[in-house]
């Protein structure tokens, strides 16, 4: 199976100068576990859940710090023809869960290891 058929909807982006509580209240009212952070329509990183939880673990002011200062810059990217198995292999061995999907320099989508796992299983993440 290829990425191109799990993406397709909207992808939630941030700005790298809003700050981490907008991130986290953006997350959790979309129900995703991670933003692209972009500029004029390019990808400058991702800010994930794992981030937010990171700096609230360290204490910091989720109000006053950006979220360019948490997120991991130019992240890993996929491409529509990438197969699940592909996709799967380079997440876990870098060990992140959450990967955009781009295809002629447009954001397609995004992955997370959850929906390749739904995916192998031959079972849709929204059936369960």
């Amino acid at each position: 199976m290829r990425l191109s058929s799990l993406v397709g909807g909207h992808v939630e982006t941030v700005d790298e100068k809003s700050n981490l509580r907008r991130a986290a209240r953006l997350m959790s009212a979309r129900q995703v576990g991670s933003l692209l952070v972009t500029d004029d329509g390019g990808i400058l990183g991702i800010i994930t859940e794992h981030d937010i939880t990171r700096a609230v673990a360290e204490e910091v002011d989720i109000d006053h710090t950006a979220i360019g200062e948490w997120m991991t810059d130019y992240p890993q990217v996929a491409t529509g023809d990438w197969t699940v198995e592909q996709a799967l292999d380079e997440m876990l061995e870098h060990g992140f869960r959450h990967m955009p999907v781009v295809d002629d320099d447009t954001v397609a989508g995004m992955v997370s290891i959850k929906d390749l796992v739904w995916a192998q299983r031959g079972t849709s993440a929204g059936a369960r």
